[in-house]
Order: C-alpha cells, then structure tokens, then sequence
C-alpha cells in the first residue's frame, strides 16, 4: 500500500499484528515498525516534517540517522585495497542509504534493489511477513564483475527502548570488543559479557540498560563467529518483546551500540547484525576476517523481525 513517511513516497506492509513502513528513496529503509497490539513503535524517528537528506558520499549522521539502513559495503569512510578497485572511496555507511532503491510490490510481498556506484554489484531485498508475528527480509547480493569483491553488510537497526530493557543474545557471546566508547577505554579493549566498566571503573551489566542520567555510549562486537543468529530485546513491562534473526553462516557476527543518552540526545539501541566483526572491511581483514562475493557470484542472507 503506498502512503506517505514526512515528504517523501512510502510503501506499507500490514497485517493484523504488524505495520512496516518504507522508503524506496533513499536507502530502501524501513523508517517504521509498530506493534500494532499494543502501538508501540520499536524503531527511531526523527523530528521534523521533512525527511533530512543526504547527498551520495555525504554524511551518515547529519542525514536522517533513524529507522533501518543497509550499511554497504562498508561503515567506516575507507578505502579499496585490492585491483582492480584499488584506492576507490568506501563512502561513509556505504553506498545504499543515500540512493534510490527499485521499488516492486506484488500482492503482500515488496522487492527493493539498487546497483552499485562506485563498485559493479546488484543489492536486492524481498519484503514480506512470514508469519503473524514475524517481518522477513530475504537479501540478495549479485557481484556483476569479473573479479571477486570484498565487502561489509550490517543491519543498522535503530531501536527505542526504555530503562531496563533486556538485551539477551546466544550463549556463545561471551567476550566483546569496544569500537566507540564515551566511557572508560577505548577501541580494542576486550569485555567478558555481559560486564562493563563505566568512566569511574566500576563494573555494570551491558546487557540491561542504564538511566538516561548515566549518558552513556558503546558499540562493541562479539568476536566470535556465532553459533546461533539471533538477538531479543525484553522490555520491562512485559508488553513488548523483539527478537532479531539472521543466518550464522552467512551473518556471523553481531554488534551493539547501546546508547543511553550519550550521543545526539537519544536513548536508544543499534543492534548490527553482520558479515564481519568490525566497522570496515579493511580493518575487518587485518583482524583476519573477510567477506566476500565471488566473480559473477551471489551472497545471499536474511533478517528477520519477530514480536
């Protein structure tokens, strides 16, 4: 169904449980995900009437910065490391969140795709409810060159919580490595989860989060590969409950930024689902990791939302 997100053209998934919102331009982004039992709306918005754009290669954070961007094929501003892309710009939070997204709908099912600027691949994503309860997306990545690409996908999920919310996630997740922090350290530091330091050194959960009054900001990664793809979040009235699910084959690794009114008067929790453990493919690399699509080859994942 189409309707209208501020200014700008959106599209609608609806079913008795659930109401997804999209935006084909820019970044095939989901700028809204309700609950619609209890209304609650699990992703963050932004004031304003008017959608804050940005240019292709502009500024993540001076965007619109709200709601569910592809981060591809990087996050980090870098560089191409290998021929024959050697030395071509990463643009900052990658390419797609700033371009228009192709927009098919047939029936209950939406397709959004999008072609490379600066590298030769096709990003494509089929939309539909899998269940009453659960939004699937079905991603797949096409390298249309001759040659094979390295690249960085993470889910950049931007999500409204309350004080005390619960962060659960698998088993396995026992050690995470700090990439940002306003808090005590700094990037490369090792967490056994789910306890932190604050500023002053004293240890706390990271796995429930704080009072606002703490201004607190982390993004970390678990550094193992998972066994199991997924992440919940439990909100302390029992009323509402979110669980991220990803394929641990091709979807790996998980990072957190739990952001408890630390950065730009938010409290919020970006929760990345991803193909590498580090914020760019090149930094991934050095850390021994890689991603990667072969020559005229696809890479294909999934996501999935459940309340």
């Amino acid at each position: 169904m189409e309707s209208k997100y501020k200014n700008k053209k959106s599209i609608v998934l609806e079913n008795d449980r659930l109401r997804a919102e999209f935006l084909p331009d820019p970044g095939g982004k989901m700028v809204s995900l309700i609950n619609k039992e209890t209304g609650y709306e699990f992703l963050v918005q932004r004031d304003g009437v008017n959608y804050l754009d940005q240019p292709f290669d502009g500024v993540y954070v001076e965007g619109e910065c709200s709601g569910f961007d592809d981060m591809f094929p990087t996050i980090d501003t870098c560089y191409y490391e290998t021929e024959p892309w050697k030395g071509i710009k990463m643009a900052d939070h990658g390419e797609v969140w700033s371009l228009p997204w192709k927009c098919e709908s047939a029936g209950d099912c939406l397709h959004l795709s999008v072609q490379g600027v600066r590298f030769p691949y096709e990003l494509s994503k089929r939309i539909y409810f899998g269940d009453p309860n659960t939004l699937r997306l079905e991603y797949t990545l096409t390298n249309t060159s001759a040659f094979e690409f390295g690249f960085l996908w993470a889910g950049h999920l931007m999500l409204n919580i309350v004080e005390g919310t619960r962060l659960s996630v698998p088993h396995d997740c026992r050690q995470a490595v700090t990439i940002l922090t306003n808090g005590r350290g700094s990037f490369g530091d090792l967490h056994n989860w789910p306890w932190f330091e604050d500023k002053e050194g004293n240890a706390y959960r990271a796995d429930i989060s704080r009072p606002p009054a703490v201004k607190g900001f982390e993004k970390y990664y678990f550094i193992n590969k998972l066994e199991d793809g997924y992440c919940e979040l439990y909100f302390p009235d029992n009323k509402n409950k979110l669980k991220v699910s990803f394929p641990f084959d091709t979807v790996p690794y998980l990072g957190i930024l739990m952001n408890e009114n630390g950065w730009d008067n938010l409290y919020n929790i970006f929760i990345e689902p991803c193909t590498v453990c580090y914020d760019s493919p090149i930094t991934a690399k050095k850390y021994g990791q890689l991603s990667k699509v072969n020559a005229f080859a696809t890479y294909c994942w999934y996501l999935q939302l459940t309340i």
